[in-house]
């Protein structure tokens, strides 16, 4: 349940009790007024029936006035009469008011209501009894009226407090918009992006809030700027390192080998023997192979053309290669022109992925044409190889080129994806895109 919807519920019950406790009182009143005025009622038709019985006297014969006591009798507001002759045990009763126009549901009628008032009045006329009166109170009147008026008070009752949810709801919309705000940010902080701030709110309340989720924005950015410094940092030392050893096995190395070829060759050229002449061609032969171990580690280690000579020629050079090797793949390569030249850690994973994907559409994908793609937008650098190979199988894990490539990009604040093509496989890379 959110913030406004648990305080709309609060004021909800408060007004619904401020409206129950004023239904209370005003049922109370009520049942006392009704009370009364049907007292009242009763008391004004007893003397009506008394003042009338006098006035009937001396100039109605005895035996009847009981007859025509109904007709000279009209009853009051609240109250009914009965006249009953003794003669014949009848009961008549004069026109009374008409009944009220308004319909009164039975549970009011039942809270409101006064207890039943019966008065019997007996008529002597000439020291004989003739009958009786029967006076009882009718609040019919008093209740509807008693209902008119609470069921408008109930309305209005009703109208102010919707009309107060209303202004209440509107003001806690206007109010709580900043924590919208606020909470937006957060959520665009949680999915990355550090690059909006909230900025001064006018609410006091809610001001030092905003002002801590910029700090805290700001303390990310800065952390965020600081680690892609170190990751980069450490695929450079890494880089520096690779291409430390390259260089000792090129120059160190190297040499060493050819020396060990001369003199196998002069070994051989100079033997007194045969078998002299075969053991310093198996020399030569060893040295060559390590030489071409030395060229391969060379090439792993660190491509000696990557820093050396434009990305362009270097990926166009090397896909060159590849479909003079192996002529039954087709290897083509689209790069948008005007490529700006990356960093050189850039460039060098650039062109590991390009040896990775290709070396595994080779030998995994059985592929007929692999294609490749580079390109950039303003913040990335990106690449993508497609094959139409068979493509990787749901449970195949990846392989220690592609783990350590992923490593590498994630250090590089990168992203690497796999997806499955019709037909083949898609590899794509994301790589940022340093300023300058």
């Amino acid at each position: 349940m959110t913030l406004r919807t648990r305080i709309l519920t609060v004021i909800l019950i408060v007004q619904l009790g401020l409206i129950a406790l004023l239904a209370l009182g005003s049922l109370d009143r009520l049942r006392r007024d009704i009370a009364t005025e049907t007292r009242m009622g009763a008391d004004t038709a007893r003397n009506l029936v008394l003042a009338t019985i006098g006035t009937m006297q001396g100039a109605v014969p005895p035996d009847r006035i009981m007859a025509l006591l109904p007709e000279r009798l009209t009853e009051p507001r609240h109250a009914r009469i009965g006249v009953v002759d003794a003669l014949d045990g009848t009961l008549r009763q004069p026109a009374g008011p008409p009944d009220p126009d308004l319909r009164v549901p039975g549970f009011f009628a039942a809270l409101v209501a006064p207890p039943p008032q019966e008065t019997r009045l007996p008529v002597v006329i000439a020291g004989r009894p003739r009958g009786y009166v029967l006076i009882t109170g009718d609040p019919a009147q008093e209740i509807a009226r008693a209902w008119r008026d609470m069921r408008d008070l109930m309305a209005l009752a009703v109208a102010a407090a919707a009309l107060q949810a209303g202004l209440i709801a509107a003001a806690l919309s206007q109010g709580l918009r900043p924590v919208a705000t606020i909470g937006a940010r957060l959520s665009d902080l949680a999915r990355g992006d550090l690059s909006g701030r909230i900025g001064p709110l006018p609410h006091p309340d809610l001001a030092p809030l905003a002002a801590h989720a910029d700090r805290l924005a700001d303390a990310l950015e800065q952390a965020r700027t600081e680690r892609t410094r170190l990751q980069h940092q450490i695929v450079a030392r890494a880089d520096a390192e690779r291409k430390a050893i390259a260089r000792d096995l090129h120059d160190e190395m190297g040499p060493c080998l050819f020396g060990l070829r001369v003199e196998a060759d002069a070994l051989r050229e100079a033997a007194p023997d045969p078998a002299t002449a075969t053991s310093a061609a198996q020399i030569a032969a060893i040295a060559e192979q390590i030489a071409r171990v030395n060229r391969a580690l060379l090439d792993d280690l660190r491509p000696m053309a990557v820093g050396q000579l434009p990305l362009a020629t270097v990926l166009g050079d090397y896909v060159a290669d590849l479909n003079r090797r192996w002529p039954d793949t087709t290897f083509t390569l689209d790069m948008a022109a005007g490529l700006p030249e990356p960093d050189e850690a850039t460039a060098l994973t650039l062109f590991r992925i390009l040896q990775e994907g290709t070396t595994n559409a080779l030998r995994h994908a059985q592929a007929g044409r692999v294609r490749i793609r580079l390109w950039t937008d303003p913040a990335h650098w990106r690449m993508v190889l497609a094959d139409d190979g068979t493509g990787m199988a749901p449970d195949r894990r990846e392989g220690t080129g592609l783990t350590g490539m992923r490593e590498r990009i994630t250090l590089l604040g990168g992203t690497l994806r796999i997806e499955p093509a019709a037909p083949g496989t898609r590899l794509v890379a994301d790589l940022p895109r340093l300023p300058g």
